[in-house]
């Protein structure tokens, strides 16, 4: 028995990661709770500009928010697009860390482009197919960091949730087995010793 306690230990502590400082903090945004939207999709505007709530996290934290997939949107004035049956398309995202978990943008503005540390890009859709653009959102945290916005702008934004990292799907393993071992003992009769 002693020996089983002894290596369930260890693996939770290996499952773990025993003596580490940071954690990982994952946050579920898939349903966009707080989320600010500005902005037109479609050929009368530049897209729309979707902006998130500032979180709150730890200092040096390795934050997971899932992955963004962002439909771009179409650019405005390009009257061949029509004639070739293809087009180009836009889209823009920010991720701002802050050091004052207070700071951050308090509206969205009505386009990413105009504002400083952005990324823009230009997505070639043939026949207006334009594929999602995949933004993942796992970020390793400075020390001075406390804080995070996010920011998109295309026609659509969809979000998927985190998957759990690997020890925490070990720890609910080491669980189930000890859970059954208990059982295990506990049907045969033999008691299971208190140490």
């Amino acid at each position: 028995m002693r020996y089983f306690l002894a290596i369930f230990v260890a693996a939770a502590c290996l499952a773990q990661s025993c003596g580490a400082n940071a954690t990982t903090v994952t946050f579920d945004i898939s349903s966009q709770v707080g989320f600010q939207q500005n902005g037109v999709a479609g050929t009368a505007g530049n897209g729309i500009v979707f902006l998130s709530p500032v979180y709150t996290v730890g200092f040096g934290d390795t934050v997971d928010f899932g992955t963004a997939y962002l439909a771009p949107d179409f650019i405005d004035g390009r009257s061949n697009c029509f004639s070739t049956n293809s087009c180009f398309s836009n889209y823009a995202y920010k991720i701002t860390f802050l050091t004052n978990a207070s700071d951050g943008l308090a509206t969205a503005p009505f386009d990413l482009g105009f504002v400083s540390g952005s990324t823009t890009s230009l997505e070639y859709c043939p026949n207006f197919d334009c594929p999602l653009i995949a933004i993942p959102l796992l970020f390793n945290l400075p020390s001075n960091v406390d804080g995070i916005q996010l920011a998109f702008q295309g026609s659509a934004l969809s979000i998927t949730a985190p998957v759990p990292e690997p020890s925490t799907w070990a720890m609910l393993l080491i669980g189930f087995a000890g859970l059954a071992f208990a059982g295990y003992r506990r049907r045969h009769g033999t008691p299971i010793a208190v140490i």
